[in-house]
């Protein structure tokens, strides 16, 4: 991993911070591609609005004009708003699937010339999906439906971008811990007994880490993973193995 160029998506704070650091860590040069800054200044800020094409090239252009190449991308950027079918407006379908979706599109798409420029040290693309593309929780259906399309994008990325030497493959989290469900949390008044359901869920007896994914993500983006392109690999603590049972 030593001394490569990678951006990380929505990189300034939960899961994307976790990314960043962990391949700064690793002595990478990492951009992150957000609205707002990271409080690491070790991390190369760029404002960016990824559903936006014109602010995705700048984001290219400079990368480009600064380091003359990429090597890793991690398509992190996403929101969730929760709100049933029946309820939801287009305006809100839009937004989500215009970050969650076009936004990798985008980011996919001008990565292209950088990673393979001739320069560029195993360049691979990481995308974050999950575990909601794949089952389903209640009023989740358009980040749900996003992340559905981030996962069929990855496999069809591998595709296309394989004879270029450029490797794709997704993550899809199960219950991390970030602010964003711990708010989620909060609206429950017993709190002890909420978070003993939860984790109840996983097999291996926790809820995950950001770090989980960056580990993850690490791995993906290393040349260990030579040989692995097209896949949506699944890190949530063995949620997704597990059958659910009546309380008895």
């Amino acid at each position: 991993m030593d001394k490569r160029t990678v951006i990380v998506t929505g990189g300034s704070q939960n899961i994307g911070l976790a990314i960043a650091e962990g391949f700064l860590a690793e002595n990478c040069t990492v951009i992150v591609a957000d609205l707002n800054p990271p409080e690491n200044d070790a991390l190369i800020f760029h404002k960016t609005d990824i559903a936006d094409e014109t602010s995705v090239k700048a984001l290219m252009s400079r990368v480009s004009a600064d380091f003359g190449r990429l090597d890793v991308l991690v398509n992190n950027a996403g929101i969730c708003i929760e709100v049933a079918i029946k309820d939801m407006t287009v305006e809100g379908w839009d937004k989500v699937m215009d970050i969650n979706v076009k936004g990798v599109f985008l980011t996919t798409k001008h990565a292209f010339s950088l990673m393979t420029n001739g320069v560029s040290q195993n360049p691979a693309i990481v995308n974050i999906s999950s575990i909601e593309g794949i089952g389903a929780n209640p009023n989740h259906g358009v980040y749900g439906a996003s992340k559905g399309a981030v996962a069929s994008f990855t496999h069809n990325t591998a595709l296309e971008y394989g004879p270029h030497g450029i490797r794709c493959n997704a993550i899809a989290p199960g219950w991390i811990n970030t602010p964003f469900n711990a708010k989620f949390l909060e609206q429950y008044p017993d709190q002890t007994k909420v978070k003993f359901e939860i984790t109840s869920l996983h097999p291996v007896g926790r809820l995950g880490l950001p770090e989980d994914i960056a580990n993850a993500a690490l791995f993906l983006a290393s040349e260990k993973a030579d040989f692995i392109t097209g896949q949506e690999i699944v890190v949530a603590g063995g949620r997704m193995a597990k059958l659910p049972l009546p309380s008895l």
